[in-house]
């Protein structure tokens, strides 16, 4: 059984600023500390430790015994192997996609872990998504049967969403390919699949 939880991008957005997303995360685990695998590869690489360092500090916040790793692509099945949860973070979905696919499998070692993915990390996850910035619908890996739209009825960036037309938007995802159920999640707005 993985636990899937999927974000609409931007965790401190939430109300509670990411508390209940943040306890989700290490739920049930009962291994001290938890070790959490931090997966940048949707942003430039220069900009990893910065991330991590912001990932630390939300962390820290509300989950007191974790080690959190950085995730490495020449490692990253091994390091997935080791951890308890895995944190997608979002960024560049083809970026992200492609590094990912490169070698699946990472894929294998999930069973009893816990997947998390926020915007490009939620999109990667599901089976079709569509992304803000595009205006499109691409194909993600798989591992979850469903569709995902994160940031729905965001402002986050006014150049990148004044177009949208989001009831449009959701009316052709649901007619892309198969019929599938569907997830509009707002900023740190999240959902918990266990499969």
């Amino acid at each position: 059984m993985i636990k899937y939880i999927l974000v609409g991008g931007y965790i401190h957005k939430a109300k509670d600023e990411g508390r209940a997303f943040c306890e989700e995360l290490i739920k049930g685990i009962n291994k001290k500390p938890v070790k959490i695998l931090d997966c940048m590869f949707a942003r430039s690489q220069d900009s990893w430790e910065k991330k991590i360092k912001e990932d630390y500090v939300l962390f820290s916040k509300f989950i007191k015994n974790f080690d959190l790793e950085l995730a490495d692509p020449l490692k990253f099945t091994e390091q997935v192997k080791n951890s308890d949860v895995i944190f997608l973070r979002g960024g560049y979905t083809q970026v992200l996609f492609k590094l990912l696919n490169k070698d699946t499998s990472w894929i294998k070692e999930l069973d009893g872990k816990v997947l998390a993915g926020t915007s490009a990390g939620a999109e990667v996850i599901a089976k079709y998504y569509h992304v803000l910035s595009t205006n499109r619908i691409g194909d993600g890996l798989g591992l979850l049967s469903i569709k995902v739209v994160p940031h729905w009825n965001s402002d986050y960036s006014d150049e990148t969403v004044k177009n949208i037309n989001w009831d449009k938007t959701l009316k052709e995802l649901k007619e892309y390919k198969e019929d599938l159920p569907i997830y509009a999640l707002k900023e740190g707005e999240f959902i918990i699949i266990n499969q």
